[in-house]
């Protein structure tokens, strides 16, 4: 019997030279290793607090950057669509229903009317939420949340400043005879009004708040030099805001009548807000 044991064979080259140490490729591991990606199998849950982990730090560093307003919103609108898809996974599809179709075209001006005040209550919402956490980080002395609290208010007061203007955006003449009338009786009751809208009434509550908040803060003295560059900025928005809704009603109701002043009093020729 024969109790050598088999040699295992030598590889040699087939240009007879050691082999030279072959230069590393990259891979999709090394990619994802870089960019700090874990490729796993997440629930909704955990995808959805990835997704807001990911807007929240985006949304921070946006206003810091050298982008251009397109720029900015087509990263804006990629995060919309982003969030939309995580929102549409959550809701079950009854049995039977039909799945989202294409979507609808542009909309006829009172179809627009009323979704951009959809959306202009959507944004005072998430206001007056963030004017609720932005005052409790100032009663906790939380100076970095205060900042970016005051930062989201300004970026959400320029948004529902763009949202008036998508309201409103078609000729005069439509309002005039397509839109307003439809606030009016019989179709509303008299009186109608912007004045009835209860999350702008909350958000101006709050804000008056957190102005008095703000006004009596003893932060020290880096902190409290950011907030109050911070509230400028903030401020310059709410003027943006009202410089665009003054601008709205000048070329909607040129009479400056509003339909809550009709109704209230007698014909006169004072101008007054507009709805």
């Amino acid at each position: 019997m024969n109790s050598e044991t088999p040699l295992t064979p030598l590889t040699l080259a087939t240009d007879s030279r050691i082999p030279v140490r072959a230069a590393a490729v990259a891979t999709t591991a090394d990619y994802d290793r870089y960019f700090h990606i874990a490729r796993q199998a997440p629930d909704l849950t955990s995808w959805t607090c990835d997704v807001l982990r990911l807007q929240r730090a985006v949304l921070a560093d946006l206003p810091h950057t050298g982008l251009d307003d397109s720029q900015r919103a087509a990263v804006l609108t990629g995060l919309l669509h982003a969030s939309h898809a995580t929102l549409t996974a959550w809701l079950r599809p009854a049995p039977g229903s039909v799945p989202d179709g294409p979507a609808d075209g542009p909309c006829d001006a009172l179809r627009r009317w009323k979704l951009g005040h959809q959306l202009f209550h959507l944004l005072l919402t998430t206001m007056n939420s963030t004017l609720d956490s932005t005052l409790a980080a100032v009663g906790a002395a939380r100076w970095a949340s205060v900042r970016h609290g005051l930062e989201r208010l300004r970026t959400l007061y320029d948004a529902a400043t763009a949202a008036m203007a998508y309201a409103s955006d078609f000729p005069a003449s439509v309002y005039a005879n397509d839109v307003r009338p439809t606030m009016e009786p019989p179709f509303a009751a008299p009186g109608f009004s912007g004045m009835l809208n209860q999350e702008h009434r909350v958000m101006t509550e709050r804000t008056h708040a957190l102005r008095t908040a703000l006004g009596n803060l003893s932060a020290p003295a880096p902190s409290l030099a950011v907030i109050r560059h911070e509230e400028t900025l903030l401020r310059a928005a709410q003027r943006r805001n009202r410089k665009a809704h003054a601008a709205i009603c000048e070329r909607s109701v040129p009479d400056g009548a509003s339909l809550l002043l009709r109704h209230t009093t007698p014909p006169r020729s004072d101008r007054a807000t507009c709805e």
